[in-house]
C-alpha cells in the first residue's frame, strides 16, 4: 500500500496520533477561465477527501467566486491555500479554519 503524505498516512504508520481535524472554508476569486474548476479541484484533491460543500459562481465582470468546505487538519488547509494562490488565474484566497470539538 502506498502512503499518502498529505493525508498523514506517514504519521499513522509511525504510531503518532493524527492531528485534530476541523473544517476549512476556502474562498477564492479568480479569472473565470474554462479550466478553473479543474485547477481548483486538483488542489483540493491533495486533501484526499471530497469537499462537504463546493460552490462556484461566474460573475459578469469576468471573475469567478469559489467556496469549498472541507474537513482536514489546519496544516493541510494552509498547504492547499498556498497551492491555490500559485495558480495564475487566482486573484485572492482566504481560508477560515475551525478546529473540531471533543476529539
Amino acid at each position: 500500500m502506498t502512503a499518502d503524505v498529505y493525508a498523514d498516512d506517514e504519521g499513522a504508520r509511525a504510531g503518532r496520533s493524527a492531528p485534530p481535524k476541523g473544517t476549512a472554508t476556502i474562498n477564492l476569486v479568480a479569472d473565470a477561465d474554462a479550466d478553473l474548476i479543474v485547477r481548483v479541484s486538483a488542489a483540493l484533491n491533495l486533501l484526499n477527501v471530497a469537499p462537504r460543500e463546493f460552490h462556484m459562481e461566474a460573475r459578469p465582470e469576468g471573475t469567478a467566486a469559489v467556496k469549498a468546505l472541507v474537513e482536514c487538519a489546519e496544516a493541510q488547509a494552509d498547504l492547499v491555500a498556498r497551492k491555490l494562490q500559485r495558480l495564475t488565474s487566482v486573484r485572492h484566497v482566504v481560508v477560515a479554519y475551525v478546529a473540531a470539538q471533543g476529539r
